[in-house]
């Protein structure tokens, strides 16, 4: 015979999972303004002239600095942060480095692609937080 005052197994499992199911639904949303995409100019841009060493495949010290398999998962202030710095770095012709600007000059951005870069690190002041 079985005890009715004991709750029955499923039940606590209900339970359980009802009291933990919110938990993981609150932790897995983000607020639109947590990351933001490359623009698809900005994408067009940095797949030529970054991508080869700064993704996840590329040098460690590269990717360490700036990683765009990881651009989605940086917050919009550190976002703002590496594009205010990529284009200090393509300002003073420090990226992409010397030795690839000597062996690949086709992955060297052209001055409109470095303004258009520019507009992109200065339109983040203009994103809300």
């Amino acid at each position: 015979m079985k005890n009715s005052t004991r709750p029955s197994l499923s039940l606590l499992f209900l339970i359980f999972a009802g009291l933990l199911f919110p938990a993981f639904t609150v932790k897995s949303q983000e607020s639109p303004q947590e990351s933001l995409s490359l623009p698809e100019d900005i994408n067009k841009i940095v797949t030529v002239s970054c991508m080869p060493c700064h993704t996840s495949t590329g040098g460690m010290l590269a990717r360490g600095k700036l990683n765009f398999t990881e651009w989605t998962k940086y917050s919009v202030e550190k976002q703002k942060e590496r594009a205010a710095k990529m284009y200090s770095e393509l300002r003073k012709e420090a990226m992409p480095p010397k030795s690839a600007r000597e062996t690949r000059p086709e992955i060297i951005p052209t001055k409109d692609q470095i303004d258009i870069i520019k507009k992109w690190s200065e339109s983040f002041e203009s994103v809300d937080k």
